[in-house]
C-alpha cells in the first residue's frame, strides 16, 4: 500500500496522545485527551480505567478523522507510564481505579519491603530501589486494604498493555514495563517467583513476557468500526514512555546518554548488561531491560518532580503569566537567581539522595523576592540535581564514555532551562527535534510488528530527526561550578533533618 502510516499512543502522567505519522517520522495527525483523576485524599491520585480507555478512544478518532484514508494507517503499539497498572477480574472487568504512578499511599509497603528483603536484594534481583509507585507496592497496598478486590483479581495490565488488549484483544507485558513491577528477575528475564510468593502476590496475574514491537493482532471488529481504523490495522506490543522515547532518541548508540525532560525526568544510558554493584540501589539508581532485537539494559536516574516543581510553580501564581512571559523576564536575572535556592524534591527525592518523604526548599527568600526570581531559581535548581544524578552515575566504570547528551521532551523547549542546564553540566546538549519522541517510539514499534520495518535500527535510519545544540555559556559556568559545589551539593544533607522533624511534628491537610 503506498503511502502507509504508523499510529504511536502515549499515555502519560496527564493525558493520552496519539499521533500517526508517515513511515519517515513526519507528523501527519494528532489527537489527545485528558481523563479526569481522583484526588480523594491527600497524596493519592487515581483514574477509572474506563475513563482511560474512553480517553485513548476519543484521542485515536480525533487522529482518525485527519487522515485522508484512514485505511493507510496499518499499525498501532501504546507506550505508557510506567507505574500504574488495571487489576481485571477473570471476565475482565476493572476492579479499583488505576493508582497514578506518584500515587504516595504504598509507602508502608515500599517501608516493609526495604526491612523485610532489603534494599540489596531487591536491587540484585529487580534491578529497583524500594520507591513506593513500583507496581508491587500497589499490589501490596491493595492486598492490605482492599481484601475483595484482592481476592477477585485475575490479571495486572500495566497500562500500555491495558489499552493494547483493549485494541486487539491479547493481554501480554513487554520487559520494559515489567522492569517497573519488582516482579522480573532483570538478569533471567522471567519473573521472580520466590520473591512474589514472599509477598503473597499470585504470579498468575502477571501477562507472558514479549519483545517490545511483537504483533499481537489486528484490532478489534468493534474498535475499528467505532474509530475508522481498518479492520487489518495491526497491534503491538510497546513499552515504558520514557524507555522507548531514550531508544527512539538514538540511546542505543554508545556513549549516550538520554534525557527525557517531561513531568518526570529520566536520564538514561544504555549497558550490555546490568551493573553488579549491589551498592548503586541503595542511592536511587535503577536498572531494568527494554527488549527489541534483543535486549537492552539500562541504567537510569529518575528525577520525579522536575517538569513538576514548573508546574507547581505555574499553579501557585494561578497560571497568570505564560512560559514566555516566565523565560523573557528570567533572561534578565543573573546566575544565582538574587540569592535563591530552590531543592526541586517536591516529593520524592532522587539519586543519589533518595527518599520518599522529601519535599522541596525554597532558601533565600526576602521583602524584595519576585516570582521572576523564584522561577529562575526552580529552573537552576532543576539543572543543578540533573549534573548531581549524572556525576553520581558517572562514577561507575561501567559507565560508557560519555559522548553526546540528546535531550527530549515538553520540558526541553524551555531554551532558559537548555541554555542553563549545558551551563550547570559544562557540556553541549543536544536537543532532538522531536518532542513526541514517545509517541514516535510507540509507532516505530508497531511498525516493525506490522513489518514495515524488518528492525529498530532500519526504521530509525528512515526516520528524519532535526536538532539544535546548547553550547555552555562561558561567563555561567564557572559561576555555576561555585553555585553547585559550595551551595546546592551540601544543601540537602544540612536541610533532611529539619525536614523529617516537620513531617514527624505535623500532620499535612
Amino acid at each position: 500500500m503506498a503511502d502507509e502510516l504508523m499510529m504511536g499512543i502515549d499515555a502519560g502522567t496527564s493525558r493520552v496522545r496519539v499521533l500517526v505519522f508517515e513511515l519517515d517520522g513526519t507528523i501527519v495527525a494528532e489527537g489527545s485527551s485528558e481523563p479526569a483523576v481522583h484526588r480523594p485524599c491527600l497524596g493519592w491520585a487515581s483514574t477509572e480505567a474506563e475513563d482511560l480507555w474512553g480517553s485513548c478512544l476519543k484521542a485515536i478518532k480525533m487522529a482518525t478523522a485527519m487522515v485522508d484514508k484512514p485505511n493507510r494507517i496499518r499499525s498501532i503499539a501504546v507506550a505508557s507510564v510506567g507505574e500504574a497498572a488495571v487489576p481485571l477480574d477473570k471476565k475482565g472487568n476493572p476492579l479499583y481505579p488505576i493508582i497514578a504512578w506518584y500515587d504516595s499511599r504504598t509507602g508502608p509497603q515500599a517501608n516493609w519491603l526495604e526491612k523485610n528483603i532489603g534494599k540489596e536484594r531487591l536491587f540484585e534481583i529487580t534491578g529497583l530501589y524500594p520507591y513506593p509507585f513500583f507496581g508491587l507496592c500497589k499490589q501490596m497496598w491493595l492486598r492490605d486494604h482492599e481484601n475483595e478486590v484482592y481476592s477477585k483479581t485475575e490479571s495486572w495490565l500495566n497500562t500500555a498493555d491495558f489499552l493494547a488488549w483493549k485494541l486487539c484483544g491479547v493481554p501480554v507485558t513487554d520487559f520494559s514495563l515489567a522492569s517497573r513491577t519488582f516482579a522480573l528477575d532483570i538478569r533471567s528475564l522471567e519473573y521472580a517467583e520466590d520473591l512474589l510468593e514472599e509477598v503473597r502476590i499470585p504470579v498468575g496475574w502477571y501477562q507472558d513476557l514479549v519483545p517490545s514491537g511483537t504483533y499481537l493482532g489486528p484490532v478489534l471488529t468493534e474498535i475499528a468500526q467505532e474509530t475508522g481504523l481498518d479492520e487489518k490495522c495491526s497491534v503491538a506490543s510497546g513499552g515504558h514512555d520514557h524507555f522507548v522515547g531514550a531508544i527512539s532518541a538514538g540511546a542505543l548508540k554508545n556513549g549516550t546518554l538520554t534525557d527525557s525532560m517531561g513531568t518526570a525526568e529520566s536520564l538514561t544510558v544504555f549497558l550490555d548488561q546490568p551493573l553488579e554493584n549491589k551498592g548503586i540501589g541503595a542511592l536511587g539508581y535503577t536498572q531494568g531491560v527494554i527488549y527489541v532485537d534483543k535486549p537492552y539494559y539500562y541504567f537510569d536516574g529518575g528525577f520525579f518532580t522536575s517538569g513538576a516543581s514548573v508546574q507547581w510553580f505555574h499553579k501557585m501564581m494561578d497560571h497568570r503569566f505564560s512560559h514566555d512571559e516566565l523565560i523573557h523576564a528570567a533572561e534578565k536575572i543573573n546566575v544565582g537567581s538574587n540569592g535563591l535556592l530552590f531543592l526541586p524534591y517536591l516529593k520524592f527525592g532522587s539519586p543519589p539522595n533518595p527518599s520518599e518523604s522529601s519535599k522541596g526548599t525554597l532558601l533565600g527568600i526576602g521583602t524584595d523576592t519576585d516570582h521572576t526570581s523564584i522561577y529562575k531559581a526552580i529552573l537552576e535548581g532543576m539543572a543543578c540535581n540533573v549534573r548531581m544524578i549524572v556525576e553520581g552515575m558517572m562514577k561507575y566504570p561501567q559507565f560508557p564514555k560519555l559522548k553526546r547528551i540528546h535531550c527530549f521532551g515538553g520540558s526541553s523547549q524551555n531554551r532558559l532551562l537548555m541554555q542553563i542546564k549545558a551551563s550547570v553540566l559544562n557540556k553541549t546538549l543536544t536537543r532532538l527535534d522531536i518532542t513526541e519522541s514517545v509517541s514516535l517510539g510507540a509507532a516505530i514499534l508497531g511498525g516493525i510488528g506490522a513489518g514495515l520495518f524488518p528492525n529498530f535500527d532500519e526504521a530509525l535510519s528512515s526516520i528524519e530527526i532535526g536538532s539544535e545544540e546548547f553550547i555552555p555559556q562561558e561567563e555561567w559556568v564557572g559561576l555555576y561550578q561555585q553555585h553547585f559545589e559550595n551551595i546546592f551539593c551540601g544543601a540537602w544533607d544540612q536541610i533532611r533533618p529539619l525536614q523529617e522533624k516537620l513531617l514527624e511534628t505535623y500532620t499535612v491537610e
